[in-house]
């Protein structure tokens, strides 16, 4: 086994068993060297990856700490509910409602879905957690829009334990593709504060546009992910 490999499995191994604790400083370099008898560039060879990964946080002048991996986002290959992702990934989900209003559509949510100003949409706001012991961090906001035509009965559901998939697929409708935007962004005021985050604190900000089998556009949303929290993978085939 190679020497640095030595390094980051003693490492992951304490992190993973909860023997070192998120915020904990974790032995310098140094230390570690002398330790498993390697040199300084191997041990932080094994630390950098550990960094990559998301387990360890490097500060400049006082070493490098645990910290929590960011979740890893499949969000770009998949069509599925956020609590499928999450419990897939071995994650305990949890949804707060922040609103489920019926509005009249402005200008930029009547071009994503391709209705008139007199059509009336559904506008549902939630915050989306993972728990992780006794707590729960929230990982996104996200905000969908869909025309209420679609489904009359939208308000009489409980959408913290409904999935909006699901939901729709009980009144005969499909999403058959997602067509979504990418882009990086800060959160500020109230959004900022939903994640008990400062001011401009970086974020990846996705608007999706889900269409049914006809092509025809049937919800649009807006989805805010913590930089600090989330990372996103994206799969080319050719």
């Amino acid at each position: 086994m190679h020497s640095y490999v030595k390094v980051y499995q003693y490492i992951l191994e304490k992190i993973q068993n909860g023997e070192f604790l998120e915020g904990d400083l974790i032995p310098k370099e140094m230390d570690l060297s002398e330790q498993f008898h390697v040199s300084r560039p191997t041990v932080r060879h094994a630390l950098n990856d550990l960094v990559n990964e998301g387990y360890l946080t490097r500060v400049r002048g006082r070493g490098s700490f645990v910290t929590k991996p960011k979740v890893l986002q499949e969000y770009t290959k998949f069509i599925e509910s956020y609590n499928q992702e999450m419990e897939k990934k071995g994650f305990s989900p949890l949804t707060k409602v922040l609103e489920l209003s019926l509005i009249y559509p402005s200008e930029p949510i009547q071009s994503r879905l391709s209705i008139t100003e007199e059509e009336r949409v559904v506008k549902l706001r939630r915050l989306r957690f993972i728990k992780d012991g006794g707590t729960a961090k929230p990982m996104i906001l996200t905000t969908v829009y869909f025309p209420y035509s679609l489904v009359p009965t939208a308000l009489q559901y409980d959408f913290e334990q409904r999935s909006f998939y699901h939901v729709l697929a009980e009144n005969g409708i499909y999403v058959n593709k997602v067509r979504r935007f990418l882009e990086v962004r800060t959160l500020c005021g109230k959004t900022a504060s939903l994640f008990g985050l400062p001011d401009h604190s970086p974020c990846h900000y996705i608007s999706s546009t889900g269409y049914d089998s006809a092509d025809r556009p049937i919800e649009y949303s807006e989805n805010f992910y913590p930089a600090d929290r989330n990372q996103f993978i994206v799969e080319i085939i050719k």
